[in-house]
């Protein structure tokens, strides 16, 4: 899996977890991520603003876009095995799922940590998978 020693950046990364977690849903042929975000202007306190460290993704399913179930079943493969952060935006119109590799975190924030957004704002941590499923 995934080695916290990070000397690769998000890309590279993720693209070996989704890999390996294709293999295991047996979703290798047909579930694909296209990133809709990696690097952009923001403050230093920005996962975003950090080069190699953040990026958005959108799932595809056979070319099409991923229902939420998609995205639900592969964030909870991230809640199991990513040792990073990690956030779901499943607000209609707005779904993707944000990865990042923790280098611009809040103080007192330990890895891995998952959120849950709404609008492309912070709602609430996920610490279990019910709490990917709750209404904030």
């Amino acid at each position: 899996m995934v080695d916290k020693a990070v000397d690769m950046d998000i890309e590279e990364i993720f693209s070996n977890f989704f890999m390996d977690y294709c293999e295991r849903a047996s979703k290798r042929e047909i579930l694909r991520y296209v990133i809709t975000s990696t690097l952009r202007e923001g403050g230093p306190s920005s996962p975003h603003s950090h080069p190699g460290n953040a990026m958005d993704i959108t799932l595809r399913l056979r070319g099409d876009y991923a229902p939420i179930t998609d995205y639900n079943e592969l964030f909870i493969e991230i809640m199991a095995f990513w040792p990073f952060r990690a956030g779901i935006d499943n607000t209609r119109g707005n779904i993707h799922i944000h990865l990042d590799l923790g280098q611009v975190k809040p103080t007192r924030q330990d890895l891995p940590y998952f959120f849950k957004e709404d609008g492309g704002k912070w709602q609430a941590e996920l610490k279990t998978i019910d709490d990917l499923y709750k209404i904030w």
